[in-house]
């Protein structure tokens, strides 16, 4: 029976770094969700030995089919993710309409009221 015990045990582990690492690929934190991934995966490749029943063998392919479409969408976001920011440098033209534009907000705003007759 306490075969039973750990393999629930570890499912809830493996469901709770799925969950952590969703919550990772929403915020982009590409090397912390692959961090939760392969421990994930270690602990599914001790799930799998484990199963006995029906029930088990379908938890243990959910799982691993989970586990697959994380990996997938990991590897999406790293391709998509630049390696670096650039700057961009500004034009001198650039800054001369900055200061055009400077310059003619500093006028004072002319207020028109009209009154009905």
């Amino acid at each position: 029976m306490s075969n039973v015990a750990e393999f629930i045990e570890i499912r809830k582990s493996i469901e709770a770094l799925t969950g952590k690492i969703t919550l990772c690929i929403e915020q982009k934190a590409v090397q912390e969700s692959k961090h939760h991934l392969d421990e994930a995966n270690r602990k599914l490749e001790v799930l799998v030995p484990m199963v006995a029943n029906d029930v088990q063998v379908i938890v243990a392919g959910r799982l691993t089919r989970q586990l697959a479409d994380l990996r997938a969408k990991i590897e999406r976001m790293a391709v998509k993710l630049p390696a670096r920011k650039r700057s961009v440098k500004k034009s001198p033209a650039g800054k001369k309409l900055e200061e055009w534009v400077r310059r003619e907000n500093t006028e004072e705003p002319e207020i028109t009221v009209f009154e009905r007759p």
